[in-house]
Formats: structure tokens, sequence, C-alpha cells
């Protein structure tokens, strides 16, 4: 199937589905297959809208866990976390930390260069 034409919302053509549609109409195309005998016309909508964070999938945070907090300190080390000695603190992933709803506790945050 070849594209033949593509036209953006307020073109000629494109009124009818602009009405149908809206702001979710981003294109109209007019698309034709040879070896059918076909011409179908076809639209690009918008169907969902979230807001975009980008995160750096290297960012580990260094997050406190008081010595008698055990059940959470298992928890976090079941998460993969490592035990920092100098700092006195876990090294965990940002998102894991974030799935654990432990940002309360972030004290610094690691950007890993080659990770």
């Amino acid at each position: 199937m070849e594209i033949t034409k593509t036209l953006q919302p307020g073109d000629m053509g494109t009124l009818n589905l602009l009405e149908q549609y809206g702001e979710q109409l981003i294109c109209v195309r007019y698309r034709v297959d040879e070896a059918a005998q076909k011409r179908y016309t076809t639209v690009e909508l918008i169907v969902n809208e979230k807001e975009f964070r980008r995160r750096s999938p290297n960012v580990s945070v260094l997050i406190k866990v008081k010595y008698e907090e055990t059940s959470l300190r298992e928890r976090v080390k079941a998460a993969g976390a490592r035990w920092m000695q100098e700092e006195k603190a876990w090294l965990i992933d940002y998102r894991i930390a974030a799935k654990m709803k432990l940002k309360s506790r972030i004290i610094k945050k690691v950007v890993k260069i080659n990770a």
C-alpha cells in the first residue's frame, strides 16, 4: 500500500474529519492498494496524553534507614540496595526508591556516567 497524499487538519479534504475528531486529529492520509484497486483514507489521532518527564536510567540515590528499622532494611536489601559504609546509607536505584515510597529518605542523588 502506497501513501499518495498526507493532509494536515484544516486542509481541503479534511474538514469533515476535523469536525468529527476535533483537536485529536493529527493528519489524514490517502493510501492506494494497486493490487486490490482500492483507495483508503486513514487518520492519525491522539488517543492519550500524559505529562512527559525524562529520567536518567543511571540515577541512584542514597537513602537513610535507621538501625532499628529492621523490616524496612530487609525490604531495601531485597530490592537490590547496597550498603555504603562511608556514607552510612543505602545506595538504591531512584525508580525503586520511588516505588517503595522512600523519596523522603533520600539524602543524595548519585549519577553513574558509565553504567
